[in-house]
C-alpha cells in the first residue's frame, strides 16, 4: 500500500506539464519579512543608500509588482491568507488562535501532490491548526537571539535542502526572516534579548533618515525609525544568506523565489492600520530561466490571496473552488491579463484578543474604510501602544493641538474614511465629507458591500447600518463578548492575551461551512 503510493505520488510529479515548457515540477521557495514597510527596499521606493542590496538584486531577476497588498496588517491572519487564499473571516483566522482549516491550504495540496513542504521560524503563525505536521514535513524553529542571524537561517534552510535531495522530490518552503519586527536592534529590548549580538552588515545614523510624514518630528521617534531601517538591514542579510544558500545549491535554476512583507512596519498609521502603510507590501516572483527578468509591473493590483492560486498555476495544479484569489500567472512571463479593479482588506482584532474590526477597498487610486468601532467609544489597542513614537505622540499631544487631533485621528478614527492615495499616500486629509468625492465614495461602498455579501462577512450587518451610532455600538459590545470569550477557550499562539496566560486554553475554533463562499 505506502509502495503504491509513493509510486502515485511520483508519477503525479512527472505527468505535471507546464504552460510555459517546463516538465519538471518546480520548487517552491516563499521568504516573508516580518513588519517591513513597502517602500523601504531600495527597488520599491526606499530612500536610504543601499539598505536593501538583496531584495533588489532579487526584483532585477525577476518580476517586482509595485501595487501588491495583503489582506490583513497583522501577522498571524496575514500569513494565514497566503496559504488559505481566503480572508482572514473566511478561514477564521481573525487573530492570534488556531483555527479548524476549511478545506485544503496550499501546503496540504502541494503535499498530496508530491512536494515536500517546510517552514523554518514563526511556525504557528505560518500555520491554522496545531497538528503542524497535517502542514509541513519540516518544521523547523528558531529560538532565541538566533532568529537575528544571518548564518541562521542558512543552516537551517540547508539542513531541510539535505533532507529534500535525499527525496528526489519538489519542495515548498517557507522561510520567515524575524527582522524588522520589533524589538529593533539598539532597542533596549533587543540588547536585553541578545539580538544586538547579530548587527547588521551597515549601520546607518540619524542623518541619514527622516521621519516619515504621519509620525510627528521628535528626537525619540527619530531613532526609533533609525533602529527600524537598521533592522530592516538586518533582515536584507538573512534574505541574503537564504538566497546564497539555494543559489549554491542544485535546487537553483528550477527554484520560484517569492518575497513580500506580511505587512507594514510597526508604528502608528502603520501596522494594525488598513492604510497604505500597513497592508501594501513590496512582491517579488524570480524563477530563473522561466520568468522575465528585471520587469516591475506597476499597472496590476495584486494582493496576498493571488499568491497560492498563482503557484498552482505555476506547478501545473487545479485551484480549489472556495479559494478566493486569481492567479497572475501571465503577469509573470511577460503576458497579459485582465486588472483586478479593487483589492480588499480588513483587520479584526490585536494579539491580545481585543476586536476593532475595520474593512477597505483600495481601487488604483482611491481607498474607502469603514471602522465600525469608531463611534468615540471604544479606544483603539495594538501592540504599538508599548513602543517609543506612540509614547512620545501621547506627550506632544498634551502640547501640540494638531499633534493632538493627529493622535486622537489614530485612537478613535472615524466611522468613514475616504483617501486619495496618488496625492496623499500617507492617508493624512480624510475626504469622506468632501462633496467633490461623492461619487468616488459612493462606488467604493457599493464595492465593499457587495464583497461583504459575496463573502459572507460578519461585519456586513453594521456595514449596513453605519449611520447608527446605537446599532454600532450595540454591535461592538457583542463583538467584544465574543472575543473575549474566544481568549479563554481557544488554543492561542501567544503565552498570553487579554485575559492571562493561555497555557491552559487548548480548545480548537470550530468553523462553520457557511462562513465562506464562492465568488
Amino acid at each position: 500500500m505506502i509502495r503504491n503510493l509513493f509510486l502515485i505520488g511520483i508519477m503525479t510529479i512527472v505527468s505535471v506539464t507546464f504552460t510555459c515548457g517546463q516538465s519538471k515540477a518546480p520548487n517552491i521557495l516563499l521568504i516573508t519579512l516580518d513588519d517591513m514597510n513597502w517602500d523601504s527596499p531600495g527597488v520599491n521606493g526606499g530612500i536610504l543608500p543601499d539598505l536593501t542590496p538583496h531584495m533588489d538584486k532579487l526584483a532585477t531577476e525577476g518580476v517586482l509588482f509595485q501595487k501588491a497588498y495583503v489582506q490583513a496588517p497583522n501577522c498571524s491572519p496575514s500569513r494565514s491568507v497566503i496559504q488559505t487564499s481566503l480572508y482572514p473571516h473566511q478561514s477564521g483566522m481573525r487573530g492570534f488562535f488556531y483555527v479548524e482549516p476549511v478545506g485544503n491550504t496550499l501546503p496540504e495540496i502541494l503535499k498530496e501532490n508530491g512536494y515536500i513542504t517546510g517552514v523554518i521560524n514563526k511556525l504557528a503563525d505560518t500555520s491554522l491548526s496545531p497538528d503542524l505536521e497535517r502542514y509541513w514535513d519540516a518544521s523547523i524553529g528558531i529560538n532565541g537571539k538566533k532568529k537575528r542571524s544571518a548564518e541562521a537561517y542558512s543552516k537551517m534552510l540547508s539542513r531541510f535542502l539535505s533532507s529534500v535531495k535525499s527525496s528526489g522530490k519538489p519542495f515548498y518552503c517557507v522561510v520567515n526572516v524575524a527582522d524588522p519586527h520589533k524589538p529593533f536592534f539598539n532597542d533596549p529590548g533587543s540588547e536585553k534579548s541578545g539580538f544586538d549580538e547579530f548587527e547588521p552588515s551597515r549601520l546607518y545614523t540619524l542623518k541619514d533618515v527622516n521621519i516619515p510624514e504621519f509620525l510627528p518630528s521628535h528626537p525619540k521617534i527619530k531613532q526609533e525609525i533609525l533602529n527600524y531601517y537598521n533592522s530592516v538591514r538586518r533582515g536584507d542579510d538573512c534574505v541574503g544568506a537564504v538566497l546564497n544558500t539555494i543559489n549554491e545549491s542544485r535546487f537553483s535554476e528550477n527554484t520560484i523565489v517569492i518575497l513580500l512583507s506580511d505587512h507594514g512596519m510597526p508604528f502608528p498609521f502603520a501596522k494594525s492600520s488598513l492604510y497604505q502603510n500597513g497592508i501594501r507590501t513590496p512582491l517579488i516572483f524570480s524563477w530563473p530561466a522561466k520568468i522575465s527578468k528585471g520587469l516591475v509591473n506597476t499597472g496590476h493590483l495584486v494582493s496576498s490571496i493571488d499568491i497560492a492560486p498563482t503557484i498552482l498555476e505555476l506547478t501545473g495544479l487545479p485551484v480549489p473552488n472556495p479559494y478566493q484569489g486569481h492567479s497572475f500567472h501571465s503577469l509573470l512571463f511577460g503576458g497579459e491579463m485582465a486588472s483586478k479593479a479593487h483589492v480588499y482588506a480588513q483587520f479584526d482584532e490585536n494579539a491580545g484578543g481585543i476586536p476593532r474590526p475595520s474593512r477597505t477597498v483600495i481601487g488604483t487610486r482611491y481607498g474607502y474604510i469603514f471602522n465600525p468601532w469608531a463611534t468615540g467609544k471604544f479606544p483603539f489597542k495594538s501592540a504599538s501602544d508599548y513602543h517609543t513614537s506612540y509614547k512620545v505622540m501621547t506627550q506632544l499631544a498634551a502640547q501640540d493641538g494638531m499633534i493632538h487631533k493627529r493622535f486622537d485621528h489614530w485612537v478613535f478614527r472615524a466611522t468613514e474614511e475616504l483617501y486619495d492615495y496618488d496625492n496623499d499616500p500617507n492617508a493624512m486629509n480624510n475626504l469622506i465629507d468632501d462633496p467633490k468625492y461623492r461619487e468616488v465614495l459612493v462606488e467604493l461602498r457599493e464595492k465593499l458591500m457587495v464583497h461583504l455579501r459575496e463573502t459572507n462577512d460578519y461585519v456586513l450587518p453594521a456595514f449596513e447600518n453605519r449611520t447608527d451610532d446605537t446599532y454600532l455600538n450595540d454591535w461592538m459590545e457583542k463583538q467584544i463578548r465574543e472575543a473575549r470569550q474566544r481568549t479563554t477557550t481557544l488554543k492561542w499562539k501567544r503565552f498570553k492575551n487579554s485575559s492571562g496566560s493561555t497555557k491552559n486554553n487548548t480548545a480548537l475554533f470550530k468553523i462553520k461551512d457557511h462562513l465562506y463562499s464562492k465568488h
